[in-house]
C-alpha cells in the first residue's frame, strides 16, 4: 500500500512540475481551508445539516491525513492517519498539500451550486498562486491529491447520493408526515431523507448505534413534555419571555454553520500548530458527521410527530391530559421527524468532541440565527461549561416549539456517546470508548 501511494505521489509530482511562479505561501492553511470548505458545504443546494456535517468530515479527514504525511516526513512525531498508506516526500509544502486535499474532496463531493463551487475553485487557485514554484510545491500538491484520492475511494459507495423519494405513511397518531407545501407550522418536504441510507465512517450500518424509541403516547413524560412545549413554544406564547426568545433566536442558525465556525474559532484561539489544528478539526468533524448520520437514520426509523402535529391533533391521542389546539403554531419551523433532534444531536456530539480534545472550558459562541421573524439577532452567548451549551440548546428548541424536552436531552446524551465511540482510538486519542449502549 505504501509503495503504491508513493508511486501515486511521484506520478502526480511529475505531472505538476509546470505550475507558474508565485509569491511565498501564507500560514494557517488548515483553518483557512476549513473556512473555505465551510462556505462551500453550507451552500450545498438541497442538503441539510446531516449531509453538510458528513461532507465536512470527508474534507477534514483528507486535510488531516495530508498534514500527518507531510509532518511525518519531516521527522515530527505524528498520530496515525485515518486512512493509512500515504507517505510524503521530504520537503513537501504543507500549504499546498492542505489546500489540494480540501479542494479535491470538496470539489468532487459537492456537486450542486455552481457559484459556490466556482468560488471554492478560485480560492484554491489563489492559494496555489501564493506558493513559490518548485519541487516542494509540486510534492505538496501531489500529497494533497493522494490524500483526497484515498478518501474519495473509501467513500465511493457510501449511499450519500441515494435518490430514494420519501413517501408519507398513513396519518397515524404519533407518526410524522411531510407537508407537500410550506405552511405556518412547517416547511415543505422531508429534509435529508437520503442520510437515512448513508454509511457512517466509523460504524458498519446507518442504524448500528440507533437510539431507542421515543416516550410512548399516554405516558406521564410525554404529557409533561407536551404541556411545556405547548405553553412556551407557541408563536403567540404569552409565557415565553424576551430573554427566552433570545435563546431561541441564537440557536436558529444552521447547526452546521454555527458549529463549524465556532469549532474553528476555538482552534484558532488556542494557537494550535498546523498538525494540532488538523487533528482537532478532523476529530470534531468525524464526531459530528457520524452523529448526524445516526441522527437522521433514527429520525426516519422512528418517524415521531412534531409538536405542531401532536398539539393540533391531540384529540386523537386518547389522553385527557393533552388538550388539542387546532390553531397552535410553533415559533420555528422544520421539515423532518421530531425524534431525535438535529440540534440536540449536533450539540451533544460537538461538545463531547471538544471535551475529548480540550477538557471542559468556558466559551463564547457566535450565531447569525434569524428565523424568529421580527425578532433581533442574538449574536453571541457565553457558557461557563460545555454542559451549559447543551442545556441552552435544549431550552431553545423547546421554547421554539420544535421539540419535546425529553427528545433534546436524550439526543445530546446519545450522540455524545456516538462521538466518543467514533473518535476514541483514532487521531491519537487514547480515551476510553466505554460500552456503547443503544438503549440510553
Amino acid at each position: 500500500m505504501k509503495r503504491s501511494m508513493m508511486r501515486t505521489v511521484a506520478a502526480l509530482s511529475a505531472a505538476l512540475l509546470l505550475l507558474p511562479a508565485a509569491v511565498p505561501a501564507q500560514q494557517g492553511a488548515v483553518t483557512q481551508w476549513h473556512a473555505h470548505a465551510q462556505t462551500l458545504v453550507a451552500g450545498f443546494t438541497g442538503r441539510g445539516n446531516a449531509a453538510q456535517a458528513y461532507t465536512m468530515a470527508l474534507i477534514q479527514i483528507a486535510v488531516y491525513d495530508a498534514t500527518v504525511a507531510v509532518r511525518g516526513a519531516q521527522g515530527q512525531r505524528v498520530p496515525a492517519p485515518f486512512y493509512p498508506g500515504l507517505v510524503a516526500p521530504l520537503g513537501a509544502d504543507l500549504n499546498a498539500a492542505v489546500a489540494t486535499a480540501a479542494f479535491r474532496v470538496g470539489d468532487e463531493r459537492v456537486n450542486k451550486n455552481d457559484a459556490a463551487r466556482a468560488r471554492f475553485r478560485n480560492a484554491y487557485e489563489t492559494t496555489l498562486a501564493a506558493i513559490a514554484d518548485g519541487k516542494a510545491k509540486v510534492d505538496g500538491i501531489a500529497v494533497g491529491e493522494a490524500a483526497a484520492k484515498a478518501v474519495l475511494a473509501a467513500r465511493a459507495n457510501d449511499n450519500f447520493y441515494n435518490t430514494a423519494t420519501y413517501a408519507n405513511p398513513a396519518a397515524t397518531v404519533g407518526v410524522w408526515q411531510a407537508a407537500a407545501a410550506a405552511n405556518p407550522s412547517t416547511t415543505a418536504g422531508a429534509n435529508d431523507y437520503a442520510m437515512a441510507f448513508t454509511l457512517p465512517l466509523t460504524a458498519s450500518t446507518p442504524g448500528a448505534r440507533r437510539i431507542k424509541p421515543p416516550p410512548r403516547l399516554g405516558s406521564g413524560r410525554y404529557a409533561r413534555d407536551f404541556d411545556e412545549t405547548k405553553t412556551l413554544g407557541a408563536l403567540a406564547s404569552a409565557t415565553r419571555t424576551p430573554a427566552m426568545t433570545d435563546v431561541v433566536q441564537f440557536w436558529t442558525e444552521s447547526g452546521f454553520t454555527l458549529w463549524a465556525r465556532n469549532a474553528r474559532n476555538i482552534v484558532i484561539a488556542r494557537g494550535l500548530d498546523e498538525l494540532e489544528a488538523a487533528r482537532a478539526l478532523a476529530v470534531f468533524s468525524v464526531a459530528t458527521g457520524d452523529a448526524m448520520l445516526a441522527c437522521f437514520d433514527a429520525k426516519y426509523a422512528h418517524l415521531f410527530w412534531r409538536p405542531w402535529q401532536a398539539i393540533q391533533r391531540a384529540g386523537e391521542d386518547n389522553d385527557p391530559r393533552t388538550q388539542a389546539d387546532a390553531a397552535w403554531t410553533p415559533t420555528v419551523r422544520a421539515n423532518h421527524p421530531e425524534y431525535p433532534a438535529g440540534h440536540g444531536c449536533y450539540s451533544g456530539s460537538a461538545t463531547r468532541a471538544l471535551r475529548l480534545l480540550f477538557g471542559d472550558f468556558a466559551v463564547t459562541l457566535t450565531s447569525s440565527g434569524a428565523q424568529v421573524a421580527g425578532w433581533p439577532a442574538a449574536t453571541s452567548a457565553h457558557f461557563d461549561s460545555l454542559d451549559d451549551i447543551n442545556d441552552a440548546n435544549a431550552d431553545a428548541r423547546v421554547w421554539g416549539g420544535l421539540h419535546w424536552r425529553t427528545t433534546m436531552e436524550r439526543s445530546a446524551r446519545w450522540t455524545a456517546r456516538i462521538a466518543q465511540d467514533a473518535v476514541c482510538g483514532r487521531f491519537g486519542l487514547a480515551c476510553d470508548k466505554g460500552r456503547f449502549d443503544v438503549d440510553d
